[in-house]
């Protein structure tokens, strides 16, 4: 009978322990999802170069090649003012050098800022480096726009930090009691042991082992299922996985064998030298 009350509340430490790394590491794998999102997000954030009349293609191609180079910018496209009309002529379905007897549309460089640099207060600083450069006429950028989008990402980020943190604390606690009832219900067998010159050192070593197993095993068994999880949610959305790179996959699994690993031999260490600094009577009022 002992033995397999033992055996039903040793599956219930490695359940329970499982199911909450489970759900630690889905909030993880959101975070870095929400990160990655909002990394695309404002790579996507387009700053307008637009040249001045005099400057031809060639010159033009060539500035952009140096513009490439600088530190703040992702990527860039040159359009220039024919392709500009080309775009107009079938949008319109008219000419508009016919009208005008010349064309009135401007060459400009379309450029993609690196995520750190995708915000009003760095692209102030880049427009007027910008409009030092010879050849420019104007940047363009929305700036409402990119507020909002920054604004919207930090409000994200906040939250989902503050809730990652929660449930950590919530999560050391599950597990920590679970762990702590497990040997809560070995104390008398501690202090037993104590009684005949065991060392605290020689009792805790099969505690620690035991719950380093049980971190262990619930890690793996927690990525198993995330992992089995990201596949199934791959097949049927991969624009959403595609977020995940293979770098942010393996910090979250990573960071789930710790924290199962770290939680469970920690607790174990805490309650087995609580038990062992009580008296023997103190035992049986707890």
């Amino acid at each position: 009978m002992s033995n397999r009350k033992f055996s039903i509340q040793t599956l219930s430490v490695y359940m329970s322990t499982t199911l909450v790394l489970i759900l630690l590491g889905t909030m993880g794998l959101l975070m870095a999802t929400a990160s990655s999102l909002s990394t695309s997000v404002r790579k996507n954030i387009a700053v307008s170069v637009v040249m001045d009349n005099s400057v031809d293609n060639k010159e033009a191609e060539k500035y952009l090649q140096s513009l490439r180079k600088r530190k703040y910018v992702e990527s860039g496209k040159y359009i220039s003012k024919e392709q500009v009309l080309e775009e107009e002529r079938a949008a319109l379905g008219a000419d508009p050098v016919e009208f005008l007897g010349y064309n009135p549309y401007e060459a400009s460089i379309e450029l993609s800022m690196k995520a750190e640099y995708a915000n009003n207060d760095s692209l102030a600083r880049i427009e007027k480096l910008l409009l030092a450069d010879k050849g420019v006429n104007k940047v363009v950028y929305q700036k409402e726009l990119i507020g909002a989008i920054n604004s919207n990402i930090n409000k994200i980020s906040t939250a989902l930090s503050v809730l990652l943190v929660l449930l950590t604390v919530i999560s050391w606690s599950l597990i920590g009691n679970m762990v702590r009832m497990s040997i809560y219900s070995q104390r008398f067998l501690l202090h037993t042991m104590k009684l005949v010159g065991a060392t605290w050192g020689f009792i805790r070593r099969p505690f620690l082992l035991r719950n380093l197993k049980t971190g262990l095993v619930s890690g793996v068994l927690a990525n198993a299922f995330l992992g089995t999880a990201l596949y199934m949610l791959a097949q049927k959305e991969p624009a959403i996985t595609a977020l995940l790179s293979p770098a942010s996959i393996a910090a979250v699994a990573s960071g789930v064998m710790l924290f199962g690993i770290t939680i469970t031999v920690l607790c174990a260490y805490i309650s087995v030298n609580r038990f062992l600094s009580m008296r023997g009577n103190d035992l049986y009022f707890i």
